[in-house]
């Protein structure tokens, strides 16, 4: 059965047809089969008025952290980097994650307009991906390594996945380059949090600071480490880590030239700024990014950082970061278009066309 749906304004996020008044979508079965004006397909499928409203293309979520979702509400605001990580440690010895955690934040995500998540997961990527799939949204799981190994051993793990390292300096070098190495030879998408900690570049460049004195006391440090004298992005590069398929997650202790080295990769980058500021570490240089053409991307993390998995939540704080000529249209590309792309599912999402998926979201009216 065909179905049209008719809203007052369509955003498509495809530069050809940018926008449609009163705009009509067929579709049949979950596929779109039609776009266009409300008079051009309203009598092709039983008619679904969905009202003065204004639709997108649905919201992806580049950076999740669904295992940590038990944890919402134990961590507190606040603390500076190193003190929020020993709290979250702390609570996470004290309890474990369940399913109805995991099915409360999925279904959150999906009420605000998610329909994709690019999900952070450590030892729990059966029930993530089962959760995932039992409550109905789609799913990229990075499964995510840290520590000493020289050589990655791939396992044979459930739907659309690839593996990621956690940050440069929790992964032995050796093992991020062969994690690196083995995503590029399947042209998978590659994940690392990259410049998120205060003191991050100190110890890169000099092996010293408050950060490398908290990292060696928890035994967090890769054995044998000796700082490269470059910053963590610099760093990132010279492992070759950073191209076309990486996603740098958080990147706010950046400077010009960490920037320069970001657009000349094409890596992308994701932003995560509720999440900074929760923690306390600061602000990504949103505007410089914008302004060197990075492809930028947006995520929650977890809800051991946010009070929620809200994306328009992301979106109203990105706004008051981005330089006041970014239009509408830039600002929505961090949750849809640009994500699609770097985790390769844009022949389904990020964009209303025909042929893609039947997935969109409600433009909340103060965004317009």
């Amino acid at each position: 059965m065909n179905e049209a749906f008719r809203a007052a304004r369509i955003l498509t996020m495809n530069p050809d047809c940018p926008e449609i008044l009163d705009g009509g979508i067929l579709v049949r079965e979950g596929r779109i089969l039609a776009l266009g004006a409300w008079r051009e397909v309203a009598g092709d499928g039983v008619p679904r008025d969905l009202g003065a409203v204004t639709l997108v293309p649905g919201l992806i979520n580049a950076h999740a952290h669904l295992e940590l979702s038990h944890l919402a509400g134990r961590v507190p605001a606040g603390l500076g980097f190193a003190g929020w990580a020993d709290a979250l440690f702390a609570a996470m010895r004290e309890s474990r994650v369940t399913e109805a955690a995991l099915k409360r934040a999925v279904d959150e995500a999906r009420a605000s307009g998610t329909c994709h998540v690019a999900d952070v997961v450590g030892r729990e990527f059966d029930m993530v991906r089962r959760v995932l799939d039992s409550q109905g949204l789609d799913g990229f799981l990075f499964q995510e390594f840290s520590g000493r190994g020289r050589e990655f051993k791939p396992k044979d793990l459930p739907g659309a996945w690839s593996p990621g390292v956690h940050s440069l300096y929790s992964t032995d070098q050796g093992l991020a380059r062969s994690i690196k190495q083995w995503c590029e030879s399947l042209a998978l998408p590659f994940c690392l949090h990259l410049a998120e900690a205060p003191g991050e570049n100190e110890l890169f460049k000099s092996g010293s600071g408050e950060f490398a004195d908290f990292l060696r006391a928890r035994r967090i440090l890769p054995r044998g480490f000796a700082a490269p004298g470059v910053s963590a992005v610099g760093f990132a590069r010279e492992l070759g880590l950073l191209d076309e398929l990486t996603l740098a997650v958080h990147c706010v202790q950046i400077d010009e030239h960490d920037v320069q080295i970001l657009a000349a990769s094409g890596a992308s980058v994701c932003l995560c700024p509720r999440s900074n500021r929760w923690i306390g570490v600061g602000e990504a240089p949103v505007a410089a990014l914008h302004a060197a053409k990075v492809p930028l991307c947006l995520g929650t993390d977890s809800l051991a950082s946010v009070p929620d998995l809200d994306l328009w939540q992301e979106l109203r704080v990105v706004r008051t970061l981005l330089p006041a000529s970014a239009s509408l249209s830039d600002l929505l590309a961090l949750a849809t278009r640009n994500p699609a792309r770097l985790l390769g599912i844009d022949a389904d999402l990020g964009s209303l066309d025909v042929g893609k998926r039947a997935a969109w979201a409600v433009l909340p009216v103060d965004m317009k």
